[in-house]
C-alpha cells in the first residue's frame, strides 16, 4: 500500500515539483497551501508523514506543528519541517515542538528529501509529548467572575452537568517569552 504524504507548502512551484517527485517514488500525495488548510485536511485524512513548510500565510508551520503534536489523534504522525531557513534557533524550535527532522530546501536535492522521508517512515521515532497544564480557576479569586461573565462560562460550571470547568494550558512556542493557548473543559463530560 502506498504511503500517504501531506505536503504543506505555499509555493505552487515547489508543491508541483515535490508532488511529481513523490508520486514517481510511489507515494500518495495530498497538498495544502497553508497551515489552516493543512489542519482542515487533517480533520478527515491521516497521512503517514507530513512535509511542513514554516513560513506560510494564514497559519505558520510552528503553529501547525504545535496543533499536530498536542492532538492525540495526530501526535504520532512524523513531521519533517521543510523550510527555506535553517538557522540553529529555528531548527531547535521545530525539534522542540516535536518535528522528526529538519530539511533546508535550498541545500537539499529532491532525491535527498525522498530518502529522508523513507528513513523517517522506517524509524518511526518515539513521540515527543508536549506538556500541557490543567488548572482550576476559583470563581471568587481576582478576575474570575469577570472572565466567566465575558466568556459566558456559567460561573465556571459545565452547562450539562454543573461540574467546575478546568482550564487546559498548552505551550505556544511561536512567542519568545513563555506563552500559552488555552481552553476550558469539563473533566466529567470531556467537552
Amino acid at each position: 500500500m502506498r504511503k500517504k504524504v501531506l505536503l504543506v507548502e505555499d509555493s505552487k512551484i515547489v508543491q508541483q515539483l515535490y508532488r511529481n517527485k513523490l508520486t514517481l517514488e510511489q507515494f500518495s500525495v495530498i497538498t495544502a497551501d497553508n497551515g489552516m488548510e493543512a489542519i482542515k485536511i487533517l480533520s478527515s485524512e491521516i497521512p503517514d508523514i507530513i512535509l511542513l513548510d514554516l513560513m506560510m500565510p494564514v497559519m505558520d508551520g510552528y503553529k501547525v506543528l504545535q496543533v499536530i503534536k498536542t492532538d492525540p489523534r495526530l501526535s504520532k504522525i512524523p513531521v519533517l519541517v521543510f523550510s527555506a531557513k535553517g538557522q540553529p534557533e529555528e531548527v531547535e524550535k521545530a525539534l522542540s515542538l516535536g518535528a522528526s527532522g529538519y530539511i533546508v530546501k535550498a541545500t537539499t536535492k529532491p532525491n535527498e528529501v525522498v530518502e529522508q522521508i523513507k528513513k523517517t517512515l522506517e524509524q518511526k521515532p518515539p513521540v515527543q509529548e508536549i506538556t500541557s497544564y490543567i488548572v482550576e480557576i476559583k470563581e471568587d479569586q481576582h478576575d474570575a467572575k469577570r472572565l466567566s461573565s465575558d466568556l459566558k462560562l456559567n460561573e465556571m460550571k459545565c452547562q450539562k452537568c454543573g461540574n467546575v470547568l478546568l482550564l487546559e494550558l498548552i505551550p505556544d512556542f511561536s512567542h519568545k517569552e513563555p506563552w500559552f493557548s488555552g481552553r476550558f473543559f469539563c473533566p466529567k463530560c470531556k467537552v
